[in-house]
């Protein structure tokens, strides 16, 4: 007599990533008069899409206005949660002007849990030809924590954000809990 085991992959269908929800944030060192931040959460307001760069279009003030940049400088952000999580993807969008007007994507982006040893660097690969603000996304870890530290080495003189979100890791229900430690044996007559 031949035995099966089947493990239910449940997990996918049940339960996805949550968005976690930023309290507050801090700079280190603050950003650039031309390109401040307000207080209205720029970073923070779900808003990260905006006109692009290259093609020949004209970019104006008002089409960066909700950018946050530095000049000239690393920055470090601190972003401070409603509660813990365990997050296990960061997503910033960051314009990409390959140079032109001194704008580019940061070499690298390093998160750090301010309470804990967790750091780790993330490369960040830049596409061929000047485009829109992309999304870097940074996932492969997973840290409770409720502060994350953000911090960029720039790439051209200016680093300009639109956006940064943080997201979770699954969290799977009794339910799933118990389909996925129970094993279900099928008996097959030879």
């Amino acid at each position: 007599m031949k035995s099966t085991i089947v493990i239910l992959a449940l997990a996918g269908s049940h339960c996805a990533s949550g968005v976690v929800t930023v309290q507050s944030y801090s700079h280190s060192p603050a950003p650039s008069s031309s390109y401040p931040d307000s207080g209205n959460q720029e970073l923070t307001d779900g808003i990260g899409d905006v006109p692009t760069w290259g093609g020949g279009n004209t970019i104006t003030a008002s089409d960066i206005g909700p950018f946050v940049g530095w000049l000239n400088t690393n920055a470090s952000t601190t972003f401070t949660f409603d509660s813990s999580y365990n997050v296990s993807r960061v997503t910033v969008w960051a314009a990409d002007s390959d140079g032109a007007a001194g704008v580019g994507l940061p070499l690298t982006i390093t998160l750090t849990d301010p309470n804990s040893s967790f750091t780790q660097t993330f490369n960040v690969t830049n596409p061929a030809g000047a485009g829109d603000m992309l999304p870097i996304v940074m996932d492969g870890f997973s840290v409770n924590t409720n502060q994350l530290q953000v911090s960029f080495t720039r790439g051209q003189a200016w680093t300009m954000l639109s956006e940064v979100s943080f997201e979770t890791v699954p969290e799977p229900s009794s339910g799933i809990l118990m389909a996925v430690t129970s094993l279900f044996v099928f008996r097959r007559k030879p």
